[in-house]
């Protein structure tokens, strides 16, 4: 258009991206207002973009949207200071840290799974179930705390949140804050209920004098590599939130996915269960368990590459790149998009079927590293994935022995390419008790 350029591309980026990609290749330019937006699906590019030559890229003006509602956290914070932090929490994720957080996550789903049981009306909103569990989940393996009243108001205020993160960002026009408008009255609201939540746990903490071996205490306790300098209280909101924010949104979305898919390919569900009684029997899974799980890996593997929830990564380009033939000026907006590398019929046979065989070990020999980026690649991949993949693995396993979660209209499931990719309007469902055990 006019003055506007492709302003379609804001509007359904998800198609626009899909149909550049399909009809120009794997690099496509365009122009949004003023702005040059370069889009990349080729792995070897992506792995320039995000891994060799990261240093002559830093995050894009969109993440300004997030950091109105995450301050200087990981995910919107670059250069000095996204090092340091980025040092003082990778210990918080580490391997054997994660091992002491699975009884905790089984124990969550354990109660959901018995409050479902306890219904008399088995209909649901089934992201909303998601939402309310990874909200738990958060809250006592993060932070150490039982979210209990507040879960009920944490996640719309989220969601309004984001919601606003997202306008921001693809907004031409920015519109200050300090105006007040419907939108900002709103984020304002959400924001401040969010900020209260957040300050009190910190403030708990710190009256706690008991040391605490989770994600907060962590963080609280963290310190340079030279014993000095550990975050101030406006770092650790910030970390908090950012916390807060993706700990539990992402894996909602995911599992919201898991089990519209799930309910469209009953035989896969089966199978799932089936490995989960021959290995399990009917107890929860461990920390030890989930790698004699494979083929539930390989089915959230299958659900991440068809509905990634971090859909879009973007960079600019603070010094002039060059991308295969093309010349890629400084100040370039240049975007990897997982949903597009995901379902690139180039990459993947089928890429629009689910079939987690595809993510059998023999499958994923041979194919380019970074055709797949469910967490991103290079220096600042998702520091939780390992948190993530953990989780949804034991929610995964532990729910469909019980339950077969069933969409009351798939086709009507409609996707909404936000922050995260989530299911706009949610997704009504009913839940029914499995009652016979599957055949091994």
């Amino acid at each position: 258009m006019p003055l506007l350029g492709s302003i379609r591309l804001l509007r359904d980026p998800l198609r626009s991206l899909s149909e550049a990609r399909d009809r120009y290749g794997d690099v496509a330019c365009f122009r949004v207002g003023p702005i040059r937006f370069v889009s990349v699906a080729d792995p070897a590019l992506a792995q320039q973009v995000l891994v060799r030559n990261h240093h002559g890229y830093v995050k894009s003006p969109s993440y300004e949207g997030l950091a109105l509602v995450l301050g200087r956290g990981l995910v919107t914070s670059d250069g000095a200071h996204w090092r340091r932090q980025r040092k003082l929490a990778q210990p918080a994720f580490h391997r054997q840290r994660l091992a002491l957080l699975a009884d905790t996550m089984a124990q969550c789903v354990r109660e959901l799974l018995d409050d479902w049981e306890a219904r008399s009306d088995l209909r649901v909103d089934v992201h909303e179930e998601m939402m309310q569990l990874t909200l738990r989940i958060v809250g006592r393996t993060l932070f150490g705390t039982d979210l209990g009243s507040d879960l009920g108001d944490l996640g719309p205020a989220i969601t309004t949140c984001l919601h606003k993160a997202n306008q921001y960002a693809e907004s031409l026009i920015k519109v200050p804050l300090w105006v007040p408008t419907p939108s900002n009255l709103r984020f304002a609201r959400a924001k401040r209920r969010l900020d209260a939540i957040v300050h009190e746990i910190i403030e708990r903490r710190r009256a706690d004098d008991q040391p605490r071996d989770d994600v907060l205490g962590m963080l609280m306790s963290a310190v340079d590599e030279d014993g000095q300098g550990g975050m101030t209280d406006q770092q650790l909101r910030d970390e908090v939130m950012t916390l807060f924010m993706a700990g539990h949104e992402t894996i909602a979305n995911a599992m919201s996915w898991a089990f519209l898919l799930l309910h469209q390919h009953p035989e896969v569900a089966q199978r799932v269960r089936a490995e989960v009684r021959a290995v399990l029997g009917g107890r929860a899974p461990g920390f030890e368990d989930l790698p004699r799980l494979p083929y539930a890996g390989q089915v959230l593997d299958e659900v991440l590459r068809l509905y990634p929830p971090a859909w879009i990564v973007e960079r600019q380009a603070v010094v002039a790149d060059r991308l295969g033939p093309w010349d890629i000026p400084a100040g370039t907006i240049v975007a990897v998009s997982p949903w597009v590398m995901h379902h690139h019929p180039g990459l993947w046979e089928d890429p629009e079927r689910f079939s987690p065989e595809r993510f059998s070990p023999e499958r994923v020999e041979g194919r380019p590293k970074h055709a797949y980026l469910p967490f991103g690649a290079g220096p600042r991949v998702c520091i939780g994935n390992n948190f993530a993949l953990m989780e949804a693995k034991i929610i995964l396993t532990m729910v469909l022995p019980r339950f077969s979660v069933e969409v009351s209209d798939p086709d009507a499931v409609q996707l909404d390419p936000r922050v995260t990719l989530r299911p706009r309007d949610g997704m009504p469902g009913r839940l029914r008790p499995v009652t016979d055990p599957p055949s091994a």
